[in-house]
Formats: structure tokens, sequence, C-alpha cells
């Protein structure tokens, strides 16, 4: 059986999801508060499984409280407002979340993830890379691949490019590394910020770093000699970044 604590500072909402859990026997609410401060004792001394955590505390936030308890031994689910940082944040870090006012279905389905196994335990690097993107949101160039088991660390300066196929998108690594991840390029354009990708193609996100030349024909050669197609309708953008980060 699964322990669940819940930290949400609305009571109408918190006393809502120790509801939905009553009289289940996979699942057991071992806890409810709305606050850092009580959150810290009770995830001592309820040794929770699964912790849903609101963003916004009135004495912190929820990143306040991983900061002060070893991850690894639980699953977190963050719950938020819709808050555009805090979901970046969070999305950086590939952590789960679900917005308020909280859709029962989807919180089962997130539950059921856990108790199936098909989600990892919340990793110290994880929360490092979450935490960081939402304290300092341009202060972090990395981001947290997921797979269903594990997870990996980026450096955006170590993608050469990003493609499409379906709803999954592969990251082609400047170490010749390829990595599937099964979210859309679309959920990744929002993430990699225009700073260092530029989208050439509704199948291709580049790391504009990593551009060695145009070729006339309507192609991009990257440094490791990858030809990446540009669409018609994204030429002259294309073609005007690259007027001005020649003449830099």
């Amino acid at each position: 059986m699964k322990r669940i604590l819940v930290v949400e500072d609305e009571p109408v909402i918190r006393n809502s999801i120790v509801r939905i859990f009553d009289g289940r026997t996979d699942v057991v609410v071992v806890g409810s508060c709305g606050t850092v401060e009580a959150a810290l004792v009770m995830v001592s001394g309820t040794a929770p499984d699964i912790i849903l955590l609101d963003i916004d505390l009135p004495d912190g936030t929820g990143f306040d409280i991983l900061d002060q308890v070893k991850p690894g031994r639980f699953h977190v689910i963050f719950i938020t407002a819709y808050n555009h940082f805090a979901i970046k944040a969070i999305k950086y870090g590939a952590l789960d979340y679900l917005l308020k006012p909280l859709n029962e279905e989807e919180l089962e389905q997130a539950i059921r993830k856990i108790i199936e196994e098909k989600t990892p335990a919340v990793q110290e690097n994880q929360l490092l890379v979450s935490r960081q993107h939402y304290r300092e949101p341009d202060k972090d160039n990395r981001i947290v691949l997921r797979f269903q088991q594990y997870f990996d660390i980026v450096s955006f300066e170590d993608i050469a490019f990003c493609k499409s196929d379906g709803g999954y998108t592969t990251f082609f690594m400047t170490d010749g590394r390829e990595i599937m991840i099964s979210k859309t390029l679309k959920e990744y354009e929002e993430l990699l910020p225009e700073k260092f990708f530029i989208r050439t193609h509704r199948s291709y996100l580049v790391n504009k770093r990593f551009i060695d030349r145009y070729h006339k024909e309507g192609y991009l050669v990257l440094r490791n000699g990858k030809e990446i197609p540009i669409s018609t309708r994204r030429r002259d953008y294309v073609m005007n970044f690259l007027d001005s980060f020649l003449t830099v």
C-alpha cells in the first residue's frame, strides 16, 4: 500500500484530495497539511511514498520542502495553479504536476503510474534543475530528459539538434548519442530557449551554435556534416537569423 502525504494550503482542495482516497486498499493518506514547516515534520514522521505538493505555500514553496529532505525514496506530484514560470521549471526537471482545479481522473492516472512502477522516484538532480529554473530562470542551461525508468541531464550546448518523429522527439547530441523521448517537438521548442535554438522546419529544432554554414539549395550544414532542411515558410526567418549571426 502506497502512503500519501498531501501538502496544500487551501483547506477545501486539501480535504477534497483526502476524500478521493477514502476507502482505497492500494493507497492511504498518512497526513495532510498546508505549510512548509508542518510538511517537514510530516515527511519525517510519516515516511510517505508519494507527496502531493503545492508549489506556493504561506511560509515558502514546495521546493523549500524538497531542499530539506532526502529525495530518491518518494515520488512527487506538484499541484499548482497556472503559473507559467513554475510549470516551465517543473518541465525542465521532467517532474510530474497537476493543474488546479484538480481533475480527479488525471490524479488517479498519476497515482496509478506510480503504483504500477511506471514512474521512478524523484531524484536530486531533477530537483536541482527545476529549483534553479524556478528561482533563477535564465541561469541554468540544462534540461532533464526523462525515460520510463531513468533520466539524463543534458546541457543545451551538448544538443546538436532535435528531430520530430510523430509524438516523439529524438535528441541528437554533439557526441553522437541519440536520445528518443515520448514528448512532441513543440513541447521542447517551448522549453529550449530561442537564444540557443532555432526552428528551421516542422520536424527540426537546431542549436544555433552548432550551425556550420548555409547551403544555397535551402538547407543548413551542421558541424558534424548533418544537413538540416529549411521549410519554405521559415526561410526568411532563418535567413534573418543567419544574416545577424554572420555579422556578429
